[in-house]
């Protein structure tokens, strides 16, 4: 789209313009730390499979005397030619502004020989764009090896240390590391040495860890052989995760992680006067809670996001008056910014730190800076919290109706914070998928074409959604998006006009409509012409999963609830009909009806579908099936009709076909 093509051009520019700034770093050939235990590679016999075999991945790490060290080294053989193409490059990522990358080793066993391939030269040094797709930039930079003469049978090893820790972090006792792969790795050792003691916690299976202390170390140690693979199989809910690690943490609790927060937003909050002087005719001209909704969306609106993450600036925001001058900033930049405006306003308001990703997942964290990667803010209105996303776009212009984005838990910056806070909504609509639309048929039988209006509204979340689409969607692509869409149900359908929206900001409402021509409408069955109407909205949030024999959960869209309504004005005669009878479906998942009734040639089907839950057990995948299997077939109303100038014959010969349909069925 061209507001994507726009936008990743400013990225590239903006990142070419810091780079100029700044020299490329520099990687050392040193040798293994003295504090690095050997390994040697695993016994096993085990039969290889798959393309590579992974013989050790050996993970150690120090934070001892305010330093910070990771080790680490991968051991791998590629089984075949897909193999040599998956392990002949090595790139490794690091943060120059606080790390220092030292390579101890790169060398290939062939024949039992140990061939030496590590050359400083051979590596190339770039920078990291993986993160201004969601427009930001941290300075990351990219190491990379590419092996030549590399052929099935030969063992890769390599081993690299990075030294330093983001400063912004007064202590970096904390980590995570995987413990499975989706392939099968032959030993995993794991060893985590710490000044501190720490906590950890498995996120999957529990594993023997071998615990000792040497004067005021503690040391960890994990060593596995055969650690199996985790199926792939995809489609999760957002907090689970299939593979297993371990996560440790010298805190103790979230509120020394608050603690910790709440410095790094002790920062300046004072505005300029020009935004003061705003702030204060808003009050006077609208009343607070309006005053409030202005300052919300001038965040949100005329503050772009974008953010620039060198060392301490990954956490801790850069001061209002900053962040005012440049029009930009990223999540924390925008919450601490409302929380000054709000506070000019005598309104309380907080960073509050949540994940993006794993929502209540982090309830199950050991306690550390490491479980949040974004900000919103929390507004204490009128005895209510209001979680507000400033990063968010396209909301609706009222405090009361914006979309909610249910981030499930956070940790509130402020004092007396000490344990996670569940994130809620004043109005649950407000978090809901909500859509309601209206299609009208005026259908022709005996030509088998119909014409199709389609008016569409679309509330909170939802209306948020199509807000931003029409919003960066020029009109061929929405009408290409709209008809493609369409044909899925009506393959003979041609789109007639532009799609048009009409938008209410103040409500946060979004209508839409659209008008389209059906050739070859119904289904020619001997002599029938079978039409259908289909609840189609309702069941593009209702696909089938890809595997259905599964180990995980599904994921489920959710909340949903859309009400799906089709009238069709038949011209010609109608010969059948489905019964207007009630369907009802009603499941730990879902909840639907579908409603029909009909008068000479109009008939009108009523579609309702609300959603229960996020996720479908494995072990209830096949119950599940069945349910959508029943969903599928209530989603098509059938009828059978003939045109005016259908003759006698026809229509005896068609009825006995019907007859005898209906006897086979």
């Amino acid at each position: 789209m061209k507001y994507r093509s726009f936008g990743k051009i400013l990225a590239v520019t903006l990142l070419f313009a810091v780079s100029l700034a700044q020299a490329t770093p520099e990687i050392s050939i040193a040798p293994t730390p003295v504090w690095v235990d050997a390994v040697d590679l695993s016994s096993s016999v085990a039969t290889p499979e798959g393309s590579v075999r992974y013989h050790l991945s050996n993970s150690q790490i120090s934070h001892t005397n305010e330093q910070h060290q990771y080790y680490f080294q991968l051991v791998m053989e590629p089984l075949n030619q897909q193999g040599v193409k998956q392990v002949s490059e090595l790139n490794i990522s690091f943060y120059p502004a606080f790390q220092q990358l030292l390579i101890h080793e790169i060398t290939v066993t062939r024949d039992d020989q140990v061939i030496d391939r590590l050359v400083k030269e051979d590596f190339k040094l770039f920078q990291s764009e993986q993160e201004l797709s969601s427009k930001l930039y941290s300075e990351m930079w990219n190491a990379l090896y590419i092996l030549e003469d590399i052929r099935p049978g030969d063992k890769i090893s390599y081993a690299y240390t990075l030294e330093g820790n983001n400063p912004i972090f007064e202590r970096g006792d904390f980590g995570t590391f995987y413990l499975s792969w989706p392939d099968t790795i032959d030993r995993r050792f794991v060893k985590i040495t710490s000044n501190n003691k720490l906590n950890y916690r498995f996120n999957n299976e529990k594993v023997p860890v071998s615990v000792t202390r040497n004067n005021n170390t503690f040391q960890y140690t994990l060593d596995l052989e055969q650690v199996s693979p985790v199926l792939q199989e995809g489609e999760y809910p957002h907090w689970h995760d299939p593979f297993n690690y371990i996560q440790y943490s010298g805190y103790n609790s979230w509120a020394e992680v608050n603690d910790w927060a709440m410095t790094l937003y002790d920062i300046d909050l004072s505005l300029p006067q020009e935004l003061t002087r705003q702030l204060d005719q808003w009050r006077a001209e609208k009343g607070l809670e309006e005053a409030v909704s202005k300052a919300v969306a001038y965040v949100q609106e005329d503050i772009r996001y974008f953010g620039i993450e060198f060392g301490i600036n990954s956490h801790q925001p850069r001061t209002p008056k900053e962040t005012l001058d440049k029009r930009y900033g990223d999540c924390k930049d925008k919450a601490i910014l409302l929380t000054a405006m709000l506070s000019h306003l005598g309104v309380n308001s907080y960073p509050a730190l949540v994940s993006s990703g794993r929502g209540r997942d982090i309830a199950n964290d050991i306690p550390s800076p490491s479980s949040f990667d974004h900000v919103i803010s929390v507004i204490e209105l009128n005895g209510q919290d209001y979680w507000i996303d400033g990063t968010a776009s396209g909301q609706g212009s009222n405090i009361e109706n914006k979309g909610f984005f249910d981030y499930e838990l956070a940790l509130p910056v402020k004092a007396g914070t000490r344990a996670l806070k569940e994130v809620t909504t004043v109005y649950p609509a407000n978090g809901t998928l909500q859509l309601d639309v209206t299609e009208n048929f005026e259908i022709n039988a005996g030509a088998n074409t119909a014409g199709l209006t389609v008016e569409s509204t679309y509330s909170a979340l939802k209306a948020e959604q199509m807000r931003q689409f029409f919003q960066s969607a020029d009109s061929e692509y929405i009408k290409s998006n709209y008809a493609n869409f369409m044909a899925t149900y009506y393959p003979g359908i041609e789109i007639t006009s532009n799609i048009n929206h009409r938008d209410n900001l103040d409500e946060n409402i979004l209508q839409v409509s659209e008008l389209y021509e059906i050739n070859d409408f119904a289904e020619l069955n001997t002599a029938r012409k079978i039409f259908s109407l289909y609840g189609s909205s309702i069941a593009s949030y209702v696909t089938s999963p890809q595997k259905r024999i599964r180990q995980s959960p599904l994921a489920l869209a959710h909340p949903v609830d859309i009400q799906h309504k089709a009238i069709a004005k038949i011209t010609g005669e109608v010969l059948w009909r489905e019964e207007s009878q009630d369907l009802q479906i009603d499941n730990p998942w879902f909840t639907f009806s579908r409603t029909s009734d009909h008068s000479d040639n109009n008939i009108s089907v009523n579609y309702a579908f609300k959603s229960k839950t996020d996720h479908v057990s494995n072990t209830d995948i096949a119950e599940y099936m069945e349910q959508l299997d029943k969903l599928d077939e209530a989603l098509q109303y059938q009828f059978w009709a003939k045109g005016d100038n259908s003759n006698t014959q026809e229509t005896s010969k068609a009825m006995k076909n019907l007859v005898k349909s209906l006897i086979r069925k």
